[in-house]
């Protein structure tokens, strides 16, 4: 869901089929403006910027994955779907791979689309069982490259977020490992072309991650628990009090948090409860020490 204020908001659904509503009036009314009901259709993910909508989904045997796009959901009632990996299409298919039936995204936290300009959005699809970025602008796929997670049942690059258009953090492993470390989270500072695997990685699977606009702290999310770090996603720390959340979000100085419940946590508050909680885990008597 996308609200742009108190009256309009924009829901999708994902499952055996896709539907995108629209509300204009707080949720009272709910207008249908897209729907995809042919077998094996699942929409994953969608981001807005300014209005405009793009929205992800899966591919369906013998068809491609793709994407739709709308130029302003806000004044009209109608999407258009496009390929965005197409053999017909030397432009769009001059990567160098193709996709398969296979093809999918991981729709735990939705925030595997964003949008980082008015013409221009990233992705990471799991493309032959491996986690790909990339970065399409004017609806053609610009370059892509491989994110460093391991090959896994229901593993790979869950979520992600770009902070300015260069740095950025993926996030993931695996949905049937939860509390396994290895291969959770990788960083970019070049816009995507290359990524490194965390120096400390989350402690566990997780789905979403986000950061302050100023990129002084981030914190990512899963049902095991939720880490945070303060070098743009290098090395992670676990938030003791934060866990069974699926997605997060950062706005002004709040984290929001989504899954079976839901939370607002002032960031101030949280690391000061963060630094006392570490602190008591160093002192030998579990409290902090008195000078």
């Amino acid at each position: 869901m996308h609200a742009f204020s108190r009256k309009k908001a924009v829901a999708m659904s994902s499952g055996d089929s896709g539907v995108v509503i629209i509300t204009r009036d707080g949720g009272k009314t709910w207008k249908e403006i897209y729907h995809d009901y042919r077998p094996g259709s699942f929409l994953d993910a969608m981001d807005m910027y300014k209005g405009k909508l793009v929205l992800v989904g899966d591919g369906i045997l013998h068809q491609k994955m793709y994407q739709i796009r709308a130029e302003n959901v806000l004044k009209n009632d109608s999407l258009k779907a496009f390929t965005i990996f197409a053999k017909d299409r030397k432009s769009y298919y001059k990567q160098g791979f193709q996709p398969d039936s296979t093809s999918s995204y991981f729709a735990a936290s939705g925030s595997n689309v964003q949008w980082t300009g008015k013409h221009n959005f990233c992705a990471i699809p799991i493309i032959d069982e491996k986690s790909i970025f990339i970065r399409v602008s004017d609806n053609l796929i610009r370059f892509r490259s491989r994110l460093p997670f391991k090959q896994q049942k229901a593993g790979g690059a869950y979520g992600f977020y770009m902070h300015r258009n260069k740095t950025g953090v993926a996030v993931g492993g695996s949905f049937y490992k939860p509390n396994e470390t290895d291969s959770t989270a990788c960083y970019t500072t070049d816009g995507g072309r290359t990524w490194t695997p965390c120096q400390t990685m989350p402690n566990g699977y997780r789905s979403g991650v986000c950061a302050h606009k100023r990129g002084k702290i981030w914190v990512c999310t899963g049902p095991s628990g939720s880490d945070y770090s303060t070098d743009a996603g290098k090395n992670w720390k676990p938030l003791f009090y934060v866990k069974g959340f699926n997605v997060c979000t950062i706005r002004g100085n709040s984290l929001w948090l989504a899954g079976k419940a839901s939370a607002r946590i002032w960031l101030k508050d949280l690391l000061k409860v963060q630094r006392e909680a570490e602190i008591n885990r160093s002192s030998p008597r579990g409290t902090p020490p008195r000078y």
